[in-house]
């Protein structure tokens, strides 16, 4: 079963991620951690180098933070661009106050080229150049008046397609709700192997809101973490915790309690899912930073390292992603960007190719186990999701102000 993608979405699917779509690459550059003064920023204020009239913001990307380290721009669509400079795999990421992450890139590493691109309004922000952690290192300050972009798509339909990916996300909540409550019950019957047949047919619902998982706040590493997620002193729970039970120790016995946390979370997460406020940025950049993770760091099989089901997960994940896509394709065209929206066809058409080979319909899960992939076969799946992350990227400048129909 190939994963379908449509080249024509009805209107009132317009796209939540409007005003920036995360490039697909890593943050940092070249500068110091001296605070430099910028032409393009108000005069006398700190910031990183941003090029005059360009709106770019160039950064160093270091083992103890970026550089520099507070920085000042003017409101608008602003391209945050650099080269790692880190001993470490780190990430990068632009927050609000509240914690929700606007942009980011993951797994950056040495001398990777990358960047992204926010329309962001006047305020405070922060930066985050850590090891997975999120604490805030830097300061990003946006001055002046607040911005109009030269979207020309009608507010309205703005307003419909974030409640619509609204919708979407409450609605696969709440199919992991009721999936949920099979796989606990078969847990506390003490049945190893329908338990191990539900795992991955639960999970498949939480992995396609992984764009917005960030939202969740504690809810995501409570329901979802990897034993390498889970900070110093704080309880491993969730997923991944019972996928541990199940496999390396056959049984059900022990799970219990884990699987009663799981289903409250679950729960929570359900009545919380109602409520959540979404904005472009954040559903955007989400999705294509899901993709790149994939790319990066889940292709190497440590998401499911006991169940080896990595495989339903990379499909779920894919699928999210393309639900943004979708929900952005009618403002693409609308600019003119038909032949991106083509090429981005075609490269979801190629990564449901290339995951074809190992689909597996007497597995539980529907695909092959993990294992039984050579690292040819793993390179082969990178490549392709590389190759939809690529001008996935471009799409933030073309559905923000800077990408106005030429």
């Amino acid at each position: 079963m190939k994963l379908e993608v449509p080249t024509i979405f009805p209107a009132r699917h317009l796209a939540v991620g409007l005003t920036a779509l995360l490039a697909a690459g890593t943050l940092a550059a070249c500068g110091s951690d001296d605070k430099t003064t910028s032409t393009a920023a108000k005069s006398g204020s700190t910031t990183a180098a941003v090029s005059e009239n360009s709106g770019t913001v160039k950064l160093t990307l270091n083992d103890d933070g970026c550089s520099p380290k507070d920085v000042t721009i003017p409101a608008g669509t602003t391209k945050f661009e650099g080269v790692g400079n880190s001993g470490k795999v780190t990430e990068f990421e632009v927050l609000d106050k509240t914690g929700l992450i606007l942009g980011e890139r993951e797994n950056v590493t040495p001398g990777l080229d990358a960047s992204f691109t926010l329309d962001l309004q006047p305020g405070s922000y922060d930066f985050s150049c850590s090891i997975g952690d999120h604490k805030p290192t830097g300061t990003l300050t946006v001055t002046g008046a607040a911005t109009k972009t030269e979207d020309t798509t009608p507010s309205a339909m703005v307003a419909a397609a974030v409640a619509g990916y609204k919708q979407y996300v409450a609605a696969q909540v709440g199919e992991l709700q009721t999936a949920a409550k099979g796989f606990v019950s078969a847990l506390k019957a003490g049945d190893t192997q329908a338990a191990k047949d539900q795992f991955a047919k639960t999970r498949v619902y939480y992995e396609r809101v992984e764009p917005v998982a960030e939202a969740f706040g504690d809810l995501d590493p409570r329901i979802d973490a990897r034993v390498n997620d889970v900070a110093k002193g704080d309880k491993w729970t969730g997923f991944h915790k019972i996928e541990q039970i199940l496999w390396k120790e056959n049984t059900t016995k022990g799970t219990e309690k884990y699987a009663d946390q799981l289903l409250e979370n679950i729960d929570e997460l359900a009545t919380k899912a109602g409520t959540l406020k979404y904005d472009a940025p954040q559903i955007a950049n989400g999705s294509v930073g899901l993709l790149n993770e994939v790319a990066a760091s889940k292709i190497t099989g440590e998401e499911d390292r006991y169940s080896h089901t990595d495989l339903s997960d990379f499909k779920a994940n894919v699928e999210g992603a393309q639900k943004a896509f979708e929900l952005l394709v009618p403002v693409l065209n609308e600019r003119g960007e038909q032949a991106l929206v083509k090429t981005i066809v075609t490269r979801f058409a190629a990564v449901s190719d290339a995951l074809a080979p190992y689909e597996r319909p007497d597995e539980p899960s529907g695909w092959a186990l993990y294992d039984e992939l050579s690292k040819a076969d793993q390179k082969k799946l990178a490549q392709a999701v590389d190759a939809l992350a690529e001008p996935l990227s471009t799409v933030a400048e073309k559905v923000s102000g800077s990408g106005a129909k030429s």
